[in-house]
């Protein structure tokens, strides 16, 4: 993929059936934009787990020296995380959202691209090391405004994926659930997060899952992800 010139804020555009249908009024590098929206994935790939109406919203740029999100460790309800952990900085980041006919199960494609292949191989070194810094529990209790009280758990776990290997590179995975009962609101933060993170060449590609509500992802949805992470590795690769 073409690369970003260092300090351009991330660009978005809204794709239909991949055709341009909104555009933005600040520069955006076409190239690097062109390559993004013709090896996402259509909504017309996606398995039936994940099925979305035509078109999706693809954002290319340059996070400025910050890496992308990669997980944090559970902790107390009050805003405060002990741990969290970002990917090693890119020199470019691109990333997919879809608009799903299942509005209680989001799905979100990110790619971050590095200098090399040895950039990238060096960075997926850390991704499984920092996943198991996440790892963990924590139960705790949250009060509303009329002194309710409300159970809350949160708990996050990491491991492989061997289904989605890629050059005798096995991907890793973090699942985050958070069974939250939040102030004023017990049904707010709920929700099941799962995220894959594939080792491809220069880049590494993070596949998610979250569910956004109380009910935790099924072990089809689980599986169907595992297809849209070997789906979108054929794709970026052609």
């Amino acid at each position: 993929m073409k690369r970003l010139s260092a300090g351009l804020a991330v660009s978005a555009l809204a794709l239909g059936s991949m055709a341009v249908t909104t555009s933005v009024a600040q520069a955006y590098d076409k190239a690097a934009f062109g390559f993004a929206a013709s090896h996402f994935l259509n909504a017309k790939d996606l398995p039936k787990e994940f099925a979305s109406k035509p078109g999706a919203t693809i954002a290319i740029g340059d996070l400025m020296g910050e890496g992308s999100f990669l997980c944090a460790s559970p902790g107390p309800d009050d805003g405060s995380i002990p741990n969290s952990f970002n990917l090693a900085p890119s020199v470019l980041n691109a990333n997919v959202s879809y608009n799903e006919i299942n509005k209680n199960v989001d799905l979100y494609i990110n790619v971050d691209q590095y200098r090399s292949n040895t950039a990238a191989e060096k960075a997926f070194a850390k991704v499984g090391k920092d996943l198991k810094k996440c790892d963990g529990s924590y139960s705790g209790t949250s009060t509303d405004g009329n002194g309710t009280s409300f159970l809350y758990t949160t708990a996050v776990t990491s491991g492989k994926t061997p289904a989605v290997t890629v050059a005798g590179v096995e991907s890793v995975y973090t699942n985050q659930n958070v069974n939250n009962a939040a102030v004023g609101n017990p049904d707010s933060y709920l929700s099941d997060t799962f995220t894959i993170f594939t080792l491809l060449n220069d880049v590494i590609i993070s596949t998610q899952a979250s569910t956004q509500t109380a009910v935790d992802l099924t072990p089809a949805q689980k599986k169907a992800l595992e297809q849209v992470a070997n789906r979108m590795v054929t794709t970026w690769a052609s």
